[in-house]
């Protein structure tokens, strides 16, 4: 693996570091991600490796810059230690006031990007029309802010890559999600899932609740919610005092309104939102093909559950000892088989 380092402007190479003493490199689906560079303060490094410059692996594809964003160097003898982060970076140095809500989400990450400030050789890179709509809404904050509250509700990722070459060369927005692969699939019988751990529990599972709101004695205003035709020992109750939420006086509301009650039940809904059963499990995956967004399945025999995972993250990290890469997941979603 070569380390390759290009101009902050006109991504010409300018030089590149082969020889190091650590590298950490943090390779992200739809989050921040970053790198550390430790090499000798030799005269070339302390020139070659300046704030503003990217940093692409000779070995990734595709090609991910990541910019050099601080260095430092305690002493004459210390290393000097670079960090910085991919090239979505850039995104946190443009803003917007706009409101996101029902959109597209591919397409309302494109349209924020393409509405900002110009960066140098930063453009819209392929629409790949994916149809996933953003249902919540957004506004006010950074361009990666917005792209990364879209990405993660709507498990959609987006990168900056490195495309051309020579003077031709461009930093290339775009979303991506890459799709399942049916040979991707882990299990401890196969050898490559490893490390596997879990927990469970219900001890606060509750799924009915009764909350009372103004009044006094039996003429408070009661409201049952939730699963409310559950029975037995699959009903599970709470009770909720939201004595604090009061009848709006100006819209003539009273205790019996039922835009009051409605109140109440909302109140109900959120409380029981924080009492659902918890669970649990982890495992590491063998396998050193996998990218950044694939999926994969994963199963437990052993307790009956089968789980669909992205990769949310690959790092690199490379010392005198080795090369290590690990597969950060992101949330499974569990399946009782």
């Amino acid at each position: 693996m070569r380390i390759d380092v290009l101009d902050a402007d006109t991504l010409a190479r300018v030089g590149w570091v082969d020889v190091w003493v650590s590298l950490y490199w943090d390779s992200p689906y739809y989050s921040e991600g970053s790198f550390t560079l430790e090499v000798r303060p030799t005269a070339e490094n302390l020139q070659l490796l300046q704030e503003g410059r990217w940093l692409v692996r000779s070995d990734e594809s595709p090609r991910i810059p990541m910019r050099i964003c601080s260095r430092a160097n305690q002493n004459e003898d210390s290393n000097l230690v670079v960090s910085g982060y991919p090239a979505t970076w850039l995104l946190t140095k443009r803003v917007s006031a706009v409101s996101i809500k029902n959109q597209n989400a591919e397409a309302a990450m494109r349209s924020l990007v393409s509405a900002a400030k110009p960066w140098p050789r930063l453009e819209l890179g392929t629409e790949y029309g994916f149809d996933t709509t953003f249902e919540k809404q957004t506004s006010g904050g950074s361009i990666f802010d917005y792209c990364q509250t879209i990405g993660q509700a709507c498990d959609l990722g987006f990168r900056i890559v490195l495309d051309g070459k020579g003077s031709k060369k461009k930093l290339l927005f775009e979303c991506f999600r890459p799709t399942f692969d049916p040979n991707r699939r882990y299990s401890p019988q196969w050898g490559n899932l490893l490390n596997s751990g879990w927990s469970f529990s219900d001890t606060d599972y509750a799924n009915v609740a009764l909350v009372q709101g103004a009044g006094e004695g039996n003429e408070r205003a009661t409201v049952w919610v939730g699963d409310v035709n559950a029975t037995g020992s699959d009903r599970r109750e709470m009770y909720i005092d939201a004595r604090d939420i009061k009848p709006d006086e100006d819209k003539n509301e009273t205790s019996t309104s039922q835009s009051y009650l409605a109140k109440l039940a909302d109140r109900g809904g959120e409380k029981l939102l924080a009492q659902l059963r918890t669970g649990s499990i982890e495992f590491d995956v063998d396998d050193d093909t996998l990218q950044v967004g694939d999926v994969l399945s994963a199963s437990l025999p052993q307790l009956g559950y089968t789980a669909m995972v992205r990769v949310a993250d690959i790092i690199t990290q490379s010392e005198d000892s080795g090369t290590t890469r690990t597969i950060r997941l992101g949330t499974p979603t569990w399946h009782k088989t």
